[in-house]
């Protein structure tokens, strides 16, 4: 075996080249089923056929070599014209196709004998060619670990075809090299700020030479001794040399950092590029699913697919498995016409499923339209009636987009009958549920009589997100750009009040202004006497203006995931570094629109009018070597009013307190120099620090650890698995009271 393989069995390999070959087969036997005489499709399945044969003879997959075997003497005999393919034999092919597919997986196929038995049937016994000889089996363990497999593939001279290959990467490590990756190009940009700063200090060098040859000019007059001449000269030309090295290090630093910041985001392109796959991987399969939905349906539908190179993300591509199902189940089963009521309207029997990928402003487009019937929007008038939806007279007043936006809802189909494809109304609403899950949106276009089209406009990647930062009450946070619809400045002048709440118009809708702050459990709101920012965003064919105090424009931030031992966090949806270093929190839009509409639903009347509430003077010093607990903690005592320091360990903790009054301590246990159990006992036993309230906030919540921390002088113990709930603020609250009392 080849070096370049070391990391992969030959079965697997098998798999790699099974699934690339059934692939190429059933699109040329989708396409044999309308033009079964076409030589370059019966030549393009007759290599795909002996490809397969051969790599699992060598790998000792006996079975499927029989298989393809068979398959392969078929289309030989369909290529010379001795036999001419009948949908019955096709529909063999497939099977087999099928079959080859779960052998190569490892998997059992039933009737398996009866598939290869019906296929020498197919045969003219008086023209087949003898098999040839079995070639040798060669077997190698399959390695069970549960890693990956990354391709590379090269066109080009065979120099660069000998260095492609496949090597295993397991996806933590795949995750773990983007990580560090973006990290290094984070130091990277923040380095250019040292640049600033040598050239402030190369501008005070100037002055202070300016200013001593001021003072020189000065005293030469005063006659001074030689002594003071000579020093001063000396002086003067320390700071010309000074300022020459500056001048030199500035030059070289500037080189340096840019190369270094240029290799940190080719390290990091690469890093990302390591975690995309063509989007070619999730069309495999669905040319022949479409197939035989549509052949069980009596109909002839055949899938075009393009993009096939757009690279995805490869959380992303597994997570559009089930919505691309959904809507080519979706687009035969409804869509498209049964052959004759096509020949009737004029059109081809054979309807097309367009499947489309492409790259554009940031954002990975799928489309997927259809040439057949469209939606009928009078259908859906009936449905909602008889549903009781909605009044005859508000349906009588809805455009078509308003219309559509019914076949979104949970439960409601336009299918007559529940069969095993559809009806249940359940396929578009989970399509548009998996969409936003992935922080994109979904458009669908109606073209009644001549057909669909469905439009997913989605990031590239679930691990890098195109966000706006905004700014609320001096702390930053990420929104996600895909789920936003525009951004706006207001004056007090834009804002209309309806039915006791502000409202903004826009485009001929009157969206609900709600500040942001308060959907966070801020409790405090933006001046009238300021612009407000407002972030228009759409939820179920609902616009609602969210109000923040600053735009500060958009940044790319790799998800950081959040800790699942700190449960699930309202409004949050991952951590991130931004761009100057500092850490951020991505919220979670679904979850402040659920608390929107809670607002909206209550009808509770919210002024942008007061000024936010001035900050008490209670200080609080939180200690944790986490930096994602770190922040939590802060933001979350932050935005009820109190005043936050952080220390990252006990010992720089211990050194905040000594130079500083709090009133309180929150702190951890396990932290490296100096522990938290360590700095409670510092803490008792000093005089003027005995009696400042602690809190110990660990993972630890046996009660052996419990005790320990008590015994250690803590007046509070809680486990950061209750960061979700009110149990830390009500532990502060009990300790110290609110922060303005």
């Amino acid at each position: 075996m080849n070096d370049q393989f070391q990391n992969a069995s030959l079965l697997e390999l098998f798999l790699l080249e099974a699934q690339a070959q059934t692939q190429l087969l059933d699109q040329g036997l989708i396409r044999l089923s309308t033009h079964p005489a076409s030589p370059a499709e019966l030549e393009s399945c007759m290599r795909a056929a002996h490809s397969i044969k051969g790599a699992a003879r060598l790998v000792g997959v006996n079975p499927a070599a029989d298989l393809a075997h068979e398959m392969e003497e078929l289309l030989v005999l369909a290529m010379r014209g001795q036999v001419l393919l009948s949908p019955q034999q096709t529909q063999l092919l497939m099977q087999g196709s099928a079959a080859i597919l779960q052998l190569a997986q490892g998997q059992t196929v039933s009737q398996l004998a009866s598939l290869i038995q019906q296929l020498k049937n197919c045969l003219n016994p008086s023209s087949s060619e003898t098999a040839a000889p079995a070639t040798p089996v060669v077997t190698e363990p399959v390695d069970a670990e549960p890693d990956i497999m990354v391709t590379e593939q090269k066109s080009g001279p065979h120099e660069e075809q000998k260095r492609s290959g496949t090597v295993r990467v397991s996806s933590e490590r795949l995750d773990l090299l983007l990580d560090l990756a973006s990290r290094a190009l984070v130091l990277s940009k923040n380095s250019q700020q040292f640049t600033q700063q040598l050239i402030r200090l190369k501008k005070k060098q100037q002055q202070a030479k300016k200013m001593l040859e001021a003072v020189r000019d000065k005293l030469v007059e005063q006659q001074l001794p030689d002594y003071f001449n000579t020093a001063l000269a000396d002086l003067g030309q320390l700071l010309t040399d000074t300022s020459d090295q500056v001048h030199n290090s500035l030059q070289h630093y500037d080189e340096t950092s840019w190369q270094t910041l240029l290799l940190n985001q080719n390290l990091y392109d690469a890093a990302l590029a390591c975690r995309m796959r063509p989007f070619s991987d999730l069309f495999q399969g669905k040319a022949r699913m479409v197939y035989e939905l549509s052949s069980s349906m009596g109909k002839q539908v055949q899938l075009q697919v393009s993009g096939e190179t757009t690279s995805v993300d490869r959380d992303m591509l597994d997570k559009l498995e089930a919505p691309l199902l959904h809507l080519l189940r979706n687009a035969v089963d409804h869509g498209i016409e049964q052959p004759q009521q096509r020949k009737d309207k004029g059109k081809p029997e054979l309807a097309t499923i367009s499947l489309n990928a492409w790259h554009s402003a940031g954002f990975l487009y799928m489309e997927i339209s259809d040439d057949g019937k469209g939606v009928d929007t009078e259908q859906i008038k009936q449905r909602v009636l008889s549903r009781g939806l909605s009044t005859a007279e508000a349906v009588a007043q809805m455009n078509e987009e308003e219309l559509l936006a019914f076949l979104f809802l949970p439960d409601f189909s336009l299918a007559k009958q529940v069969s095993a494809v559809s009806g249940r109304g359940v396929g578009l609403d989970a399509v548009q549920h998996d969409v936003k899950t992935l922080g994109g949106d979904i458009e669908l276009h109606n073209n009644p009589g001549l057909g669909c089209k469905f439009l997913l406009r989605l990031p590239v990647t679930v691990s890098v997100i195109r966000s706006v930062i905004v700014q609320l009450q001096q702390e930053l946070y990420a929104v996600p750009l895909p789920r936003i619809e525009t951004m706006l400045h207001l004056t007090p002048d834009d804002i209309s009040t309806l039915e006791g709440r502000p409202h903004l118009w826009w485009q001929g809708d009157a969206v609900a202004l709600l500040p942001l702050s308060q959907l966070l459990g801020f409790g405090s709101v933006t001046t009238a006497s300021e612009a407000l920012a407002v972030l228009i965003l759409q939820d179920k064919g609902r616009k609602i203006g969210l109000v923040v105090d600053k735009l500060l424009g958009e940044q790319n931030l790799v998800v950081l995931h959040m800790d699942p031992r700190l449960g699930r966090i309202s409004g949050v949806m991952a951590g991130a570094v931004l761009s100057d270093g500092s850490p951020t929190l991505i919220l979670d839009v679904d979850d402040v629109l659920v608390s929107a509409h809670t607002e909206l639903k209550q009808g509770q009347s919210l002024s942008f009018s007061q000024k936010a509430a001035e900050q008490s003077s209670k200080k609080i010093l939180v200690v944790d070597d986490s930096l994602t607990v770190r922040e939590l903690e802060r933001k979350l005592l932050s935005n009820q009013g109190y005043q936050v320091k952080v220390a990252v360990d006990g010992l720089e903790g211990w050194s905040m307190l000594r130079a500083e009054a709090f009133d309180l301590v929150v702190t951890d246990i396990d932290m490296p120099k100096m522990d938290g159990i360590e700095l409670v006992r510092l803490v008792r036993s000093d005089a003027r620090l005995n009696r400042l309230p602690v809190i110990v906030v660990s993972y630890k919540d046996r009660d052996e650890d419990k005790n320990r921390g008590l015994e250690a002088g803590a007046d509070y113990y809680l486990a950061k698995s209750s960061f979700h709930d009110e149990s830390l603020l009500e532990a502060v609250r009990l300790l110290i009271g609110d922060a303005a009392g």
